[in-house]
């Protein structure tokens, strides 16, 4: 949350929003200029073509100039104030944009290290299959030794060893992934950092989640998104007023005054003009007519998507809901068959070791042991997974 580039961008993106109302209020406010010129050129009469008074062409006069102008719209009937609405809803709807960059990134955070937490875990699995593979070959070698099994058994054993070593380098990789998408996810820069995890599951609730009605409750209360579409329809509606006002009347009053000393006349009396204005553009070629339409096709969009959020909102709060519940049965089923195969798993060594097993019963034992504990990670991993989606579905904290 503190250094993910994507949140600061959503930041300087509320800054520029809150600098575009403040650019709509300049309307309202005074502007006042000022002025100063000097110049020279030559001496001929003006537009006669001859001198005048011993003037020629490489003679020259001077001429300066200082001047203030102030101007100030009193009055639009309204254009200015939507105007200014327009952009204070948007930049509103995009302070809530912020919230909703928030959850994806904290949900994208959550979503990698458990990501990460699994491949631990599979790496973890993994490494006990080969140490249990090392061991059936070592056991097949003094079998062969003792005359007790055939040859083939330690070439058995061998191919089973190698291919769980090549299972392991390949958990490791993909554990490696797992953190480099982390790393993405938080948003170092530094190459340096590298994120560790524990191959511990967060606890993960033990009740069900709520009812279908309450989380869509929550979600309808709590979700950014739908602050912010309440807001760009907000302004949407702002900026059709707008377009709809953009032919009437403006009030203005300006005032200016002038000095412009020159040769012949260095000491001039200042002047000066005040006034009011009151222009009507009483036919703009279709211009407003044009923005009204595009704002009010603006205004049918938002309240399109806003509807298209509410749908699919109760779509992500039933499908997240029914994971937890299906995974929640599923944890406990794998955790039964990972006790099921490893008793099985025991119950074949021991046959074995008594030279009363073969390998394939030993291979079976082994495989089904590898197959639980894998389905139990993934059941792990699905179960937390669910959960993290219904917090961001829900917006919780």
């Amino acid at each position: 949350m503190q250094q993910q580039p994507s949140l600061r961008q959503a930041r300087a993106q509320v800054e520029a929003a809150r600098g575009r109302v403040d650019l709509a209020e300049v309307a309202r406010r005074p502007t006042v200029s000022l002025s100063a010129s000097a110049a020279t050129g030559s001496g001929f009469g003006a537009g006669t073509g001859t001198s005048r008074g011993g003037a020629d062409f490489f003679s020259h006069t001077e001429s300066t100039g200082v001047g203030a102008q102030a101007s100030w719209r009193l009055y639009d009937f309204g254009l200015t104030d939507a105007n200014v609405a327009a952009a204070q809803r948007s930049a509103e709807a995009q302070e809530a944009s912020l919230g909703s960059s928030g959850l994806d990134v904290r949900t994208s955070v959550e979503t990698t290290y458990l990501a990460a937490v699994a491949n631990r875990r599979l790496v973890e699995v993994a490494a006990s299959t080969v140490r249990s593979e090392d061991g059936h070959l070592d056991q097949a070698r003094r079998f062969v030794a003792a005359q007790a099994k055939d040859p083939i058994e330690v070439v058995q054993a061998q191919a089973r060893a190698a291919n769980a070593r090549s299972a392991l380098a390949q958990a490791r990789s993909n554990e490696a992934i797992a953190l480099a998408n982390l790393r993405s996810a938080i948003g170092w820069v530094d190459p340096a950092t590298a994120p560790i995890v524990p191959a511990t599951w967060p606890s993960p609730a033990d009740a069900d989640p709520p009812g279908l009605a309450d989380l869509v409750t929550t979600a309808r209360g709590a979700r950014p998104e739908l602050v912010q579409l309440d807001k760009q329809l907000a302004a949407a509606d702002a900026s059709l007023t707008a377009a709809q006002r953009e032919r009437r009347p403006v009030l203005s009053a300006s005032a200016s005054t002038q000095w412009s000393p020159a040769t012949g006349n260095w000491s001039p009396e200042p002047s000066w003009t005040a006034g009011l204005s009151l222009t009507w553009q009483v036919w703009d070629g279709g211009r407003a007519d044009a923005d009204a339409r595009i704002a009010s096709a603006n205004v049918a969009a938002v309240t399109a998507q806003r509807d298209a959020l509410l749908v699919s909102l109760t779509s992500q709060l039933e499908l997240s809901r029914a994971q937890i519940i299906a995974n929640r049965a599923n944890v406990a089923a794998s955790s039964e068959a990972v006790a099921a195969a490893r008793a099985q798993m025991k119950l074949a060594e021991a046959r074995y070791a008594q030279g009363l097993g073969s390998q394939i019963e030993l291979t079976d034992a082994q495989t089904a042991v590898t197959t639980a504990e894998g389905n139990a990670v993934s059941a792990q991993y699905q179960l937390a997974n669910a959960w993290a989606q219904l917090r961001r579905a829900t917006a919780a904290p």
